[in-house]
């Protein structure tokens, strides 16, 4: 299972992702949409580790994950 649990980052002053919960329980398929600008990519970043969450948590397999280097 992933699961972002109030997730926020900010650029600046620019709120991309706001206080978001997510969760993905295993064997299933998540879509994500959403318009430009609405943190979708943000996300995604987060997730993967390109950008680090400034609050909340990323927790994958029940290990936090949240500013976990790409490459680990």
């Amino acid at each position: 299972m992933l699961e972002a649990k109030k997730l926020t980052k900010n650029y600046g002053d620019f709120c991309a992702v706001d206080a978001l919960d997510f969760k993905a329980d295993r064997g299933k398929i998540v879509g994500l949409i959403g318009p430009n600008g609405a943190g979708k990519t943000t996300l995604f970043n987060a997730i993967t580790g390109v950008v680090k969450p400034c609050e909340g948590d990323i927790i994958f397999r029940q290990k936090n994950i949240k500013g976990m280097r790409p490459d680990k």
